[in-house]
Order: structure tokens, then sequence, then C-alpha cells
């Protein structure tokens, strides 16, 4: 079986995207997995790569019919071609946000199409893109709009836990304010889905986790997990879903990471993503499920901070792009059996 096809986008290029993009495909374990390209500026990343990979050649290409896949070569879908000369690594800009942005676009209208398998994605700055009118808190947001997709979620997956969010960019308060049966069954049936689909689990064991410490104590600590939580239990089990909860989340992930269940539903952004941090710190991979295609992408921002500095690690670049193979190859070999 050929193996699939994975678009990266470039993310912003005076981020440490394109630094981690030239590392992560000196990996040689990564063309072996799958047929990777990057869409984006290929004179940028030409640079990127004398700096921080000099072994790496970049290629450019006009269509992913053009690419070779050949290990040690950087092969960039560059349709537009812009003067980027004018940016510096570690400074915003609205060029560098409209690089970005055309991009992700590019990519998923090619995901779209067929013509790729998955998209891995490097980080984006928000502020920039939303400085050039960019509406969305983020990749999954304009993913989700530009497919036309009601009902997506993010998942984390990374130090052996596969965590679905059911909450993500909010404060705590208005966060346990939108904690309703619905958003957790939401949350419930696309971990239900992905786990089936993307991860070739049969019947997957699903636990929620509880808002409130010892789970409210039978009120005592709070009543959101009798209100809401555990109705949204209930109809999941009805709906023939393995879920079970809700536990308090100071042992969950530790019965999670014992192989107890194969993912745990989190009700608001910490919650989730503590646990993918500490055992997982710059190697986990924020998956977006519920898409008509393959997304993955890295668990760390631009970090402008250090970008240009030749010191980014690669390690979540090159766990979501292996991700994005495994999850392709689940979803295609699914495919062929029905």
């Amino acid at each position: 079986m050929t193996k699939p096809i994975i678009a990266i986008t470039m993310g912003d290029p005076c981020g440490i995207g394109p630094e981690v993009i030239v590392k992560g495909l000196l990996s040689q374990g990564i063309y072996k997995e799958c047929r990777p390209f990057v869409i984006g500026n290929a004179a940028w990343l030409t640079d990127a790569a004398s700096r921080f990979a000099p072994n790496l050649t970049v290629r450019p290409i006009q269509s992913v019919s053009e690419a070779s896949f050949k290990e040690g070569t950087l092969e960039v879908l560059d349709g537009r071609q812009e003067d980027l000369t004018s940016l510096k690594y570690g400074m915003a800009s609205p060029l560098a946000a409209s690089v970005a942005f055309h991009a992700i676009r590019d990519a998923a209208q090619l995901a779209l199409l067929n013509e790729i398998d998955g998209i891995t994605t490097a980080p984006i700055h928000k502020e920039g893109m939303k400085a050039i009118g960019f509406p969305f808190p983020g990749h999954t947001e304009f993913l989700a709009d530009f497919t036309k997709t009601d009902r997506f979620g993010m998942m984390m997956v990374g130090g052996g836990l596969k965590i679905i969010l059911t909450t993500i960019h909010l404060s705590l308060r208005d966060a346990i304010v939108q904690l309703r049966k619905e958003t957790i069954l939401k949350s419930i049936c696309l971990a239900d889905a992905a786990l089936k689909h993307d991860f070739s689990i049969g019947t997957p064991k699903i636990a929620v986790a509880a808002l409130n410490p010892h789970a409210g104590e039978r009120g005592i600590f709070g009543d959101e997990e009798k209100r809401e939580v555990i109705p949204a239990i209930e109809i999941g089990l009805k709906e023939g879903i393995d879920v079970s909860g809700p536990y308090p989340a100071d042992t969950l992930f530790y019965q999670l990471k014992q192989g107890k269940f194969d993912a745990a539903v989190a009700l608001y952004h910490d919650q989730a993503l503590i646990p993918i941090k500490l055992l997982s710190f710059g190697g986990g991979v924020n998956v977006t499920v519920g898409l008509p295609f393959i997304r993955a992408s890295v668990d760390h921002g631009t970090a402008y901070d250090i970008a240009g500095l030749g010191v980014a690690n690669a390690g979540s670049l090159r766990e979501a792009l292996s991700l994005s193979a495994y999850m392709a190859k689940n979803r295609r070999d699914r495919s062929s059996r029905t």
C-alpha cells in the first residue's frame, strides 16, 4: 500500500515553524511512514535549511504531482513566490500572517480534493492573524468553517494519553458556564468516532473527568456532575458507547496512563494540557477530530523569543507528522473495508 501524502503548512515564517520543519524532515524514519512536502515560501525555507539543517536540499514544486518525496529533499509547494526579505525572525508582520493563512487554506483545499491524505500544521501567530482580519481563534475553527463541519473538537495526544477537550480557550469561569450535557456528549461521541476511525480501536473505553474535587462528593463540592456530566454519560451509554465516569481528575489521568481507558474527556483546557505537557513536553500533538480529513499540529506556539536562534526542538513536529501518517493509514484501511 502506498504511503500517505502529508502536507506540512509552513506556519508563521517569523516564528520557529521553518526551523522545526527543516530539522524534522532530517529524521530518517519520517519518509518510511509517509510522503511529506511543505506548503509555504521556498526561498524562506531554503534560508532556514541553510541555517538549521544544511544537509537538507530544498526543491520548489508547483503541484503535488511534481513531488518525488526523496529523503534529504524538502519539496515546497510555493504558488505565490512572495518576497519575504523584509521579514525578521521574532517580529510579527501582516505579510508573515498572510503567508501562514494561504498555506493553511491551500492545504485544506488539497485535502478536500483528495490530493493529499492529511495535514500537519506549524504554528501561527494569533495576534498577527487577527491583525489581517482572520476571524478565528486558530487553525481548528478555521478548518471547521472551511469544511462546513459542525461537530469538531481538539484531542491532545502525547505521553501515552489521548484526551479530548470539551471547552478550549475560555476563562475557567466561562468554561464552567458552557459545560452542558450536550457539549459533554458531543465530546464523548467525537472521541468514540476518532478512536474507531483514526486509531483503529474497535470498542474504545472512554472516561469522563469530573469538574469538581472528588467528583463533587455527592453535591458537597458542587452539583455540575449530577446536573450535566452524569446525564451526558447516560445518553452516551444508551447510544452504545463504552463511556464511564465522572472520575476525579486527580486520579483519572494516572488510570489513563496505566491503560484502563483508551481516552479521556476533559472539561476545560488545563485539565487536559497539564498531564499531556507533564508527560510529553515538546512532543505532544494537537489533533482536530471531526474533520473530513486528518489534521495534526505541534503543541507549541511560534516562540518568537527563540525564533532564528537554532535552539527550537523539532520533536512535536516529528510526532505530529508521524501521527498524521498513522491516522491517515487507519482511515484509509477502514474505508477500504466498508
